[in-house]
């Protein structure tokens, strides 16, 4: 697990104005996370349902989860955003999937990644 700060670009889905956050890319976080006054008020993302969050300290807590649009060296993709506390800007492992990303630890930056669609036994399926 590694964690440092990009610039990420954020926006409602339904609109063109991003808004630019420092967020924390960490590795071990599924899904991105924002304070929900952010998503809420600056952005008009409103909640899509809950989703029950599992924390570093073993705790697990119930978030409000919606869709938001993510940006980060010019690669845009949605994703969904937990709606956190104030001090939450967190880049998860679904935004960069989404996006084609893995984080560079030793370099402290993201880089792109082919994707991959194959089946277990390492054929693509087919019906």
């Amino acid at each position: 697990m590694g964690m440092f700060e990009v610039d990420v670009r954020v926006a409602n889905p339904g609109q063109k104005t991003f808004h630019k956050r420092k967020m924390l890319v960490d590795t071990g976080a599924s899904y991105s996370a924002l304070p929900a006054s952010f998503l809420t008020e600056e952005l008009g993302i409103e909640p899509v349902g809950q989703e029950t969050i599992y924390m570093a300290d073993s705790t697990s807590h119930d978030y409000p989860i919606g869709e938001a649009r993510f940006k980060v060296d010019g690669i845009e993709r949605t994703a969904p955003v937990i709606f956190g506390t104030e001090d939450m800007y967190i880049l998860g492992t679904t935004a960069l999937e989404s996006m084609g990303l893995i984080p560079d630890v030793n370099g402290n930056r993201l880089v792109k990644c082919a994707g991959f669609l194959v089946s277990i036994r390492g054929e693509p399926y087919r019906r």
